[in-house]
């Protein structure tokens, strides 16, 4: 009977915290998408014989 209730708490905070972490991940995802795209700009105009690696 103990354990069920110590599991319970764990995964009431496990949602809380996911759901702080679920907002940091959506924004470093726009972040990351926004300099996606600028690489993507960038490659575009610049592309006079230059190669990345």
């Amino acid at each position: 009977m103990n354990k069920q209730q110590s599991s319970e708490k764990a995964y009431i905070w496990a949602n809380i915290d996911f759901d702080k972490v679920k907002h940091r991940i959506d924004a470093v995802t726009c972040q990351i998408e926004r300099v996606i795209k600028k690489h993507e700009f960038s490659n575009q105009t610049g592309k006079s014989g230059k190669k990345n690696n």
